[in-house]
Protein backbone atom coordinates (compact mmCIF):
# COMPACT_ATOMS: atom_id res chain seq x y z
CA UNK A 1 0.00 0.00 0.00
CA UNK A 2 2.00 3.28 -1.20
CA UNK A 3 1.16 6.55 -2.52
CA UNK A 4 2.77 7.66 -6.21
CA UNK A 5 4.76 10.65 -6.64
CA UNK A 6 5.08 10.98 -2.58
CA UNK A 7 6.41 9.13 0.37
CA UNK A 8 5.25 5.95 0.57
CA UNK A 9 4.21 3.33 3.29
CA UNK A 10 4.36 -0.51 3.14
CA UNK A 11 1.59 -2.69 4.83
CA UNK A 12 2.40 -6.35 4.96
CA UNK A 13 -0.16 -9.42 6.38
CA UNK A 14 1.15 -13.20 6.81
CA UNK A 15 -1.97 -15.22 6.26
CA UNK A 16 -0.34 -17.66 9.03
CA UNK A 17 0.00 -14.64 11.50
CA UNK A 18 -3.13 -14.23 11.17
CA UNK A 19 -5.26 -17.30 10.53
CA UNK A 20 -2.72 -19.94 12.99
CA UNK A 21 -3.30 -23.31 11.70
CA UNK A 22 -4.73 -23.68 8.42
CA UNK A 23 -6.77 -26.94 7.63
CA UNK A 24 -6.66 -28.55 4.08
CA UNK A 25 -9.57 -26.93 3.04
CA UNK A 26 -8.35 -23.47 3.58
CA UNK A 27 -4.87 -24.23 1.97
CA UNK A 28 -6.94 -24.60 -1.32
CA UNK A 29 -8.77 -21.72 -0.79
CA UNK A 30 -6.17 -19.36 0.80
CA UNK A 31 -4.66 -18.20 -2.87
CA UNK A 32 -8.33 -17.03 -3.53
CA UNK A 33 -9.56 -15.55 -0.42
CA UNK A 34 -6.43 -13.56 0.16
CA UNK A 35 -6.59 -11.67 -3.54
CA UNK A 36 -10.28 -11.17 -3.30
CA UNK A 37 -10.18 -9.64 0.41
CA UNK A 38 -6.64 -7.58 -0.73
CA UNK A 39 -9.07 -6.32 -3.62
CA UNK A 40 -11.87 -5.40 -1.71
CA UNK A 41 -9.46 -3.46 1.42
CA UNK A 42 -8.14 -0.93 -1.19
CA UNK A 43 -11.49 -0.41 -2.70
CA UNK A 44 -12.78 -0.10 1.03
CA UNK A 45 -9.60 2.26 1.37
CA UNK A 46 -10.32 4.76 -1.70
CA UNK A 47 -14.12 4.98 -0.30
CA UNK A 48 -12.31 5.96 3.28
CA UNK A 49 -9.82 8.50 2.05
CA UNK A 50 -13.22 10.21 0.36
CA UNK A 51 -14.94 10.74 2.81
CA UNK A 52 -12.71 11.63 4.94
CA UNK A 53 -11.87 14.50 2.48
CA UNK A 54 -15.44 15.30 2.21
CA UNK A 55 -15.94 15.81 5.98
CA UNK A 56 -12.35 17.46 6.73
CA UNK A 57 -12.57 20.06 3.92
CA UNK A 58 -14.43 23.02 3.20
CA UNK A 59 -14.94 22.91 -0.49
CA UNK A 60 -13.99 19.37 -1.90
CA UNK A 61 -14.74 18.63 -6.16
CA UNK A 62 -15.90 15.94 -7.45
CA UNK A 63 -12.41 16.09 -9.66
CA UNK A 64 -10.65 16.38 -5.92
CA UNK A 65 -12.28 12.63 -4.98
CA UNK A 66 -11.72 11.31 -7.87
CA UNK A 67 -8.15 11.44 -7.74
CA UNK A 68 -8.01 8.70 -4.58
CA UNK A 69 -7.23 5.48 -6.73
CA UNK A 70 -6.55 2.06 -5.80
CA UNK A 71 -4.93 -0.54 -7.85
CA UNK A 72 -5.91 -4.26 -8.01
CA UNK A 73 -3.62 -7.31 -6.18
CA UNK A 74 -0.99 -8.26 -8.45
CA UNK A 75 1.16 -11.74 -7.32
CA UNK A 76 5.24 -10.75 -7.12
CA UNK A 77 6.74 -14.28 -6.60
CA UNK A 78 4.65 -15.38 -3.63
CA UNK A 79 3.64 -12.20 -2.42
CA UNK A 80 0.87 -11.02 -3.30
CA UNK A 81 0.44 -6.24 -3.71
CA UNK A 82 -2.18 -3.69 -4.32
CA UNK A 83 -1.97 -0.54 -3.70
CA UNK A 84 -3.82 2.96 -2.66
CA UNK A 85 -2.80 6.11 -3.84
CA UNK A 86 -3.42 9.81 -4.79
CA UNK A 87 -2.63 10.11 -8.70
CA UNK A 88 0.82 11.83 -9.06
CA UNK A 89 -0.25 13.74 -12.54
CA UNK A 90 -2.74 14.64 -14.81
CA UNK A 91 -1.66 16.00 -18.41
CA UNK A 92 -3.43 19.35 -18.06
CA UNK A 93 -3.80 20.62 -14.39
CA UNK A 94 -2.26 20.57 -11.34
CA UNK A 95 -0.82 17.45 -9.51
CA UNK A 96 -3.55 16.32 -7.20
CA UNK A 97 -0.89 14.73 -5.27
CA UNK A 98 1.30 17.73 -5.35
CA UNK A 99 -1.87 19.82 -4.77
CA UNK A 100 -2.85 18.03 -1.57
CA UNK A 101 0.46 17.20 0.12
CA UNK A 102 0.15 20.18 2.48
CA UNK A 103 -2.38 19.12 3.55
CA UNK A 104 -1.22 15.71 4.50
CA UNK A 105 2.19 16.85 5.96
CA UNK A 106 1.83 20.45 6.25
CA UNK A 107 3.70 23.27 4.84
CA UNK A 108 3.21 26.08 2.22
CA UNK A 109 -0.04 25.98 0.26
CA UNK A 110 0.78 24.39 -2.91
CA UNK A 111 1.31 27.11 -5.92
CA UNK A 112 -0.99 25.90 -8.48
CA UNK A 113 -0.65 26.73 -12.66
CA UNK A 114 -2.78 29.66 -12.46
CA UNK A 115 -0.76 30.90 -9.29
CA UNK A 116 2.45 30.55 -10.86
CA UNK A 117 1.03 32.11 -14.01
CA UNK A 118 0.17 35.39 -12.63
CA UNK A 119 3.25 35.55 -11.53
CA UNK A 120 4.42 36.03 -14.79
CA UNK A 121 1.62 38.10 -16.04
CA UNK A 122 2.05 42.20 -16.25
CA UNK A 123 -0.50 44.17 -14.70
CA UNK A 124 -1.56 45.95 -18.26
CA UNK A 125 -4.80 46.86 -16.71
CA UNK A 126 -4.73 49.92 -13.85
CA UNK A 127 -1.83 51.90 -13.03
CA UNK A 128 -0.10 48.73 -11.85
CA UNK A 129 3.36 48.12 -14.31
CA UNK A 130 4.57 44.97 -11.99
CA UNK A 131 4.04 41.19 -12.31
CA UNK A 132 0.15 40.73 -10.84
CA UNK A 133 1.24 38.27 -8.22
CA UNK A 134 4.21 38.00 -5.23
CA UNK A 135 6.10 34.82 -5.16
CA UNK A 136 4.33 34.79 -1.26
CA UNK A 137 0.31 35.83 -2.26
CA UNK A 138 -1.72 33.46 -3.85
CA UNK A 139 -5.37 34.11 -5.14
CA UNK A 140 -8.19 32.79 -3.16
CA UNK A 141 -11.77 32.48 -5.19
CA UNK A 142 -14.48 34.01 -3.69
CA UNK A 143 -17.11 32.57 -6.03
CA UNK A 144 -16.65 28.89 -7.37
CA UNK A 145 -14.43 28.53 -10.63
CA UNK A 146 -14.05 26.31 -13.41
CA UNK A 147 -10.76 25.07 -14.62
CA UNK A 148 -11.85 26.47 -17.86
CA UNK A 149 -12.52 29.83 -16.44
CA UNK A 150 -9.33 29.66 -14.68
CA UNK A 151 -7.12 29.37 -18.06
CA UNK A 152 -9.88 32.38 -19.26
CA UNK A 153 -8.26 34.74 -16.70
CA UNK A 154 -4.99 33.84 -17.12
CA UNK A 155 -4.82 34.54 -20.80
CA UNK A 156 -6.37 37.64 -20.13
CA UNK A 157 -4.11 38.18 -17.42
CA UNK A 158 -1.40 37.91 -20.00
CA UNK A 159 -2.88 40.10 -22.37
CA UNK A 160 -3.85 36.95 -25.06
CA UNK A 161 -7.35 38.16 -24.93
CA UNK A 162 -9.16 41.26 -24.70
CA UNK A 163 -12.81 40.58 -24.64
CA UNK A 164 -15.27 43.97 -24.39
CA UNK A 165 -17.22 42.77 -22.03
CA UNK A 166 -16.85 39.68 -19.45
CA UNK A 167 -13.42 41.00 -19.27
CA UNK A 168 -10.78 40.16 -16.24
CA UNK A 169 -8.52 42.83 -14.61
CA UNK A 170 -6.63 42.81 -11.57
CA UNK A 171 -6.87 45.71 -8.57
CA UNK A 172 -3.53 45.86 -7.16
CA UNK A 173 -2.64 48.82 -4.31
CA UNK A 174 -2.79 52.16 -6.02
CA UNK A 175 -6.26 50.65 -8.01
CA UNK A 176 -7.79 50.11 -4.67
CA UNK A 177 -6.28 52.92 -2.44
CA UNK A 178 -8.96 55.10 -2.93
CA UNK A 179 -11.83 52.96 -4.52
CA UNK A 180 -12.55 50.70 -1.37
CA UNK A 181 -12.42 47.56 -3.26
CA UNK A 182 -10.37 44.69 -2.56
CA UNK A 183 -6.88 43.26 -3.84
CA UNK A 184 -7.92 40.99 -6.82
CA UNK A 185 -9.20 39.81 -9.77
CA UNK A 186 -12.41 41.24 -11.15
CA UNK A 187 -15.04 40.43 -13.95
CA UNK A 188 -16.72 43.48 -15.47
CA UNK A 189 -19.92 42.81 -17.55
CA UNK A 190 -22.89 45.14 -18.20
CA UNK A 191 -20.64 47.64 -17.01
CA UNK A 192 -20.95 46.12 -13.36
CA UNK A 193 -18.02 44.71 -11.49
CA UNK A 194 -17.98 40.92 -9.57
CA UNK A 195 -15.53 40.41 -7.04
CA UNK A 196 -13.67 36.82 -8.49
CA UNK A 197 -10.44 36.25 -6.99
CA UNK A 198 -9.22 37.76 -3.82
CA UNK A 199 -5.31 37.68 -3.28
CA UNK A 200 -4.12 36.89 0.13
CA UNK A 201 -0.95 36.02 2.18
CA UNK A 202 0.25 32.16 0.71
CA UNK A 203 -1.40 30.01 3.85
CA UNK A 204 0.29 27.56 5.39
CA UNK A 205 -1.19 24.26 6.89
CA UNK A 206 -0.79 22.00 9.60
CA UNK A 207 -1.46 18.09 8.93
CA UNK A 208 -4.89 17.61 9.20
CA UNK A 209 -5.76 14.97 6.64
CA UNK A 210 -4.05 11.66 8.14
CA UNK A 211 -4.13 9.41 4.45
CA UNK A 212 -1.68 7.39 5.54
CA UNK A 213 -3.30 6.52 9.16
CA UNK A 214 -6.77 6.32 7.49
CA UNK A 215 -5.59 4.02 4.61
CA UNK A 216 -4.00 1.47 6.81
CA UNK A 217 -7.04 1.55 9.53
CA UNK A 218 -9.08 1.09 6.80
CA UNK A 219 -6.68 -1.69 5.12
CA UNK A 220 -6.17 -3.50 7.81
CA UNK A 221 -10.10 -4.11 8.79
CA UNK A 222 -11.45 -4.60 5.90
CA UNK A 223 -8.47 -7.19 5.09
CA UNK A 224 -8.96 -9.20 8.11
CA UNK A 225 -12.55 -9.18 8.43
CA UNK A 226 -13.34 -10.05 4.48
CA UNK A 227 -10.41 -13.32 4.84
CA UNK A 228 -12.21 -14.63 7.95
CA UNK A 229 -15.06 -14.02 6.35
CA UNK A 230 -13.92 -16.19 2.67
CA UNK A 231 -12.73 -18.69 4.68
CA UNK A 232 -16.04 -19.04 6.59
CA UNK A 233 -14.49 -18.18 9.64
CA UNK A 234 -17.47 -15.95 11.10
Amino acid sequence: MYNKGMAEKVLQFDEKVLLGELNNLEKVLLPRASYISLNKAVFDARIRLQDEAKNRFKRVSGFTLSQFKYEKPVSKGKTLEASVFITPRITKGNAPSKYLAPQIYGGMAYRTRFQRALEQSQRYIGRDSKPILDPDKIMSPVVKISPRTYSKIAGQMRGLSKPKDKRYFYMGDKSVKKSGYKKGIYMRQNKKLKFILKEIDTPSYVSKFKYFDYAKDEVTRSFKKNLLEQLKRT
